[in-house]
């Protein structure tokens, strides 16, 4: 099968395959959309530690200083369903470029809202921009590495993912607590532009189309200005936009877990308990989940390549992909757990024993979204953008949390409420282990 793969590959002129890119060429694509991807939890999250500025501004109370980012990252996770069936006619580039500049006024006009209204709504716009960013990333890291290479690739793009919340978290706080509330929207604006720049000029279209229409159709090898600027040419020459495309990741959808809820609620929840001002809570954030989620992106690409190869030579050579979801099996225990130990210690001790609580589990969505990204990208080797929708959404559905998890919290108390949402992530893990 590789063989037959690679003699196409060599019928097809260089600039036209990204697999027949040096190293150092993939490396630098893989690198761009993997960080065009952190900006887009980067821009959505990085305001929360300043909430409280935020709403002291706008004259509306903290919880509904929170419908800001959980607005946009709903409208981030249903753009995924309009974005990807454009990414898969028109190219990964235009439709990148296209979102990273929608997010980038969308990031102006949030740093310029007169009023609240306004400022929802062009987090929308952000929100439109950054689901778009993700897909494109999505798509870009699978289709550029060999299925022996998937995991530990993978696993890179995921940790830049999963820590564009942690960096706003880590930084937010002070950019706002300096400059106020305005610079933590201008600060991703000025990222995200410079990433469009650089986009504009060294991220390369890396969709191929392996059908022999497509092949027999390359008549000359395009030069890099034309894979750059030529977007007719890199447009799919056998695909047209259908409306049924717009539907078809819906029927994948069966996994979601709780993402968000740290970093929607844990500035008004230390604000209330601890009396921290917005730098040194975006610090205690930012260090615990950044650190930890480093740690299970470092080792799950890794240990479930490993695993997969372990398995394959137990069983005389034969590969099951289930073998990736070994690994995702510690969720069943350490994410629950996270959220009690969080629970249970805040008001009690210090802040810095909940904010352990949340270290001791967060290192696990990283590692659930190494194997489950691997294993899924197995399933649907034809697909990885289709697959990438399903974890995308899945971080956008997360939304809801932030609407109901502070009054349910005062309602009943903040250990009962960690112990229902602990409750949740604990049968959310069923539809995996069965």
């Amino acid at each position: 099968m590789q063989s037959r793969l690679l003699d196409i590959w060599s019928r097809i002129p260089a600039a036209d395959t990204l697999q027949n890119w040096p190293i150092w060429l993939k490396w630098t694509v893989l690198i761009r959309v993997s960080f065009t991807a952190f900006l887009s939890p980067f821009n959505a999250t990085v305001i929360n530690p300043s909430l409280v500025l935020l709403s002291k501004a706008m004259g509306v109370g903290s919880k509904t200083a929170t419908y800001s980012t959980t607005t946009c990252i709903i409208i981030r996770g249903l753009s995924h369903f309009i974005c990807n069936p454009c990414i898969n006619v028109y190219g990964r580039r235009p439709i990148a470029l296209l979102a990273t500049l929608t997010t980038v006024i969308g990031g102006i006009g949030s740093a310029c809202s007169p009023n609240f209204a306004t400022l929802v709504g062009t987090r929308a716009i952000c929100g439109v921009g950054m689901g778009s960013m993700m897909s494109v990333g999505t798509a870009v890291a699978n289709e550029m590495v060999f299925l022996h290479e998937r995991g530990e690739k993978t696993s890179m793009y995921s940790i830049f993912v999963t820590n564009g919340g942690h960096i706003a978290a880590l930084i937010g706080g002070y950019i706002g607590q300096a400059g106020g509330w305005q610079w933590n929207y201008w600060f991703g604006a000025v990222i995200t532009g410079l990433a469009l720049l650089f986009a504009i000029f060294c991220f390369l279209e890396t969709l191929f189309y392996r059908d022999t229409v497509a092949i027999a159709m390359k008549r000359h090898e395009r030069t890099y200005l034309e894979v750059l600027f030529n977007f007719k040419k890199n447009k799919s020459t056998t695909k047209a936009l259908h409306m049924r495309n717009f539907s078809y990741a819906f029927g994948m959808l069966t996994w979601t877990f709780i993402n968000v809820l740290p970093v929607v609620t844990v500035a008004t929840i230390y604000t209330k308990f601890y009396h921290l001002k917005s730098g040194p809570i975006g610090v205690s954030l930012g260090i615990s989940l950044t650190i930890e989620s480093m740690i299970g992106g470092c080792c799950a690409g890794r240990a479930s390549d490993d695993i997969m190869y372990h398995m394959e030579h137990r069983h005389n050579g034969e590969r099951k992909l289930e073998y990736h979801l070994y690994l995702s099996s510690l969720a069943a225990i350490f994410m629950p757990a996270e959220l009690l130990i969080f629970g249970g210690l805040l008001g009690k001790t210090g802040f810095v024993e909940p904010l352990v609580g949340f270290g001791i589990g967060y290192f696990i969505p990283q590692i659930c979204s190494t194997t489950l990204y691997s294993y899924i990208s197995d399933c649907y080797k034809s697909q990885p953008p289709e697959t990438g929708i399903l974890f995308n959404l899945s971080r956008g559905l997360s939304f809801v949390v932030g609407y109901f998890a502070l009054p349910l919290a005062e309602s009943i108390g903040y250990f009962w409420a960690w112990f229902v949402f602990a409750s949740l992530l604990g049968l959310s893990y069923t539809a995996v282990g069965m």
